[in-house]
């Protein structure tokens, strides 16, 4: 007789329980039940509607992520530059590719020649109200190893126009006051003034208009007067050292023509004696921003500042162009001697790499 066989026999020699024992037994049950804690049901719908919840945030979070990267952001949600400042802005890109950049060889240096005017405002004790335009012009000489010492000079300083009758010559001593004469600084690394070595991050730029586009808005969220405003401005930031290469010059164009409000503003925009198409965009604060382009070379030209509106303390009247800057670059064989790290004579404060320079003409005491 097998397990199995016994189990079967031994169950049959054992009497059913009584009636009495079956209700004791069902009570003790119920009573055991009745003092066990209530355990709380999940809701269905409320489960559902948890997990709807979960799932609306992880989607957010992804769009979040994916908005504040260069594969998928703001660029191109809401449109871009009008069709003939897009198509000539591309027409930029291909001139830019086609024209190869200047050859910097061993001893040589990329001279970056740069003019610029500006607009001042000047409040005086008597509370008169003037403005000006101010010369920055300077030279910047990068040499063919960026470990040599780099050469910058800044010229003298001074007002070409002024807004407001009987101020010309507080506006000369204005634009004059700390740049009377020539200075020369010089730095391994660009690093003038004391300052860190000099590194404008083009090679972490993306070279694909979109993702750059992207990239863009990302690092400049939250500047500026507009989104769009503020994009523009680093486009135009960026070509303005005159470093930029080709390639990256040419994804900036394309990138450009992605900028909602950019439109194409003078067919024949001279500056410096040079002419080019200028794209310009309006901003609400009452002035159109412009890059001038090189049709035929995709070289940048310079950058221009239209003030839209009248100004209400001094004679600067809307169509005014207050501020311009024309880019020059050149392949040269030397550079100025002379000058210093500080360029004006001083010498480190604070330690190398500072930004901290002593000034000349303040002894310093222990």
């Amino acid at each position: 007789m097998d397990e199995l066989q016994q189990l079967r026999a031994f169950g049959n020699d054992v009497a059913d329980p009584s009636i009495d024992a079956v209700r004791r037994g069902r009570r003790a049950l119920i009573e055991h039940i009745a003092a066990q804690p209530a355990i709380a049901r999940a809701n269905p719908r409320k489960r559902i509607a948890l997990f709807s919840g979960v799932s609306a945030l992880a989607a957010g979070a992804l769009v979040t992520t994916l908005v504040f990267t260069d594969v998928l952001g703001l660029a191109g949600w809401q449109g871009g530059a009008d069709a003939a400042a897009a198509s000539a802005l591309s027409d930029a890109a291909a001139a830019a590719i086609e024209n190869s950049d200047p050859v910097v060889g061993a001893g040589q240096y990329l001279k970056v020649d740069t003019e610029a005017v500006f607009r001042t405002g000047v409040q005086t004790a008597e509370w008169e109200h003037f403005a000006y335009l101010g010369t920055q012009n300077s030279q910047l000489y990068i040499p063919a190893d960026n470990s040599d010492e780099w050469v910058r000079v800044s010229e003298p300083r001074a007002a070409i126009k002024v807004f407001g009758e009987g101020f010309e010559e507080e506006a000369q001593e204005s634009a004059r006051a700390g740049f009377e004469e020539e200075e020369i600084s010089r730095a391994p690394f660009g690093g003038f003034d004391n300052s860190k070595p000099r590194d404008w991050r083009l090679d972490e730029l993306p070279r694909d208009p979109q993702r750059l586009l992207n990239y863009i808005y990302r690092v400049t969220a939250g500047h500026g007067v507009s989104a769009d405003g503020q994009a523009f401005e680093f486009i135009s930031a960026t070509l303005r050292t005159g470093v930029v290469p080709a390639e990256l010059r040419a994804a900036l164009y394309r990138a450009a023509a992605g900028i909602p409000g950019v439109e194409i503003t003078d067919e024949a925009a001279t500056l410096n004696g040079r002419t080019g198409v200028a794209f310009g965009r309006e901003e609400s604060d009452g002035f159109l921003h412009e890059i001038i382009i090189d049709p035929d070379t995709g070289l940048l030209i310079g950058e221009r500042i239209v003030q839209l509106v009248d100004s209400k303390f001094v004679p600067v009247f809307a169509g005014e162009v207050i501020g311009w800057t024309a880019i020059t670059t050149t392949v040269v064989d030397e550079a100025p001697t002379g000058g210093s790290l500080c360029g004006n004579g001083g010498e480190p404060l604070n330690g190398l790499g500072s930004g901290f320079c002593t000034d000349p003409d303040r002894p310093q005491t222990d």
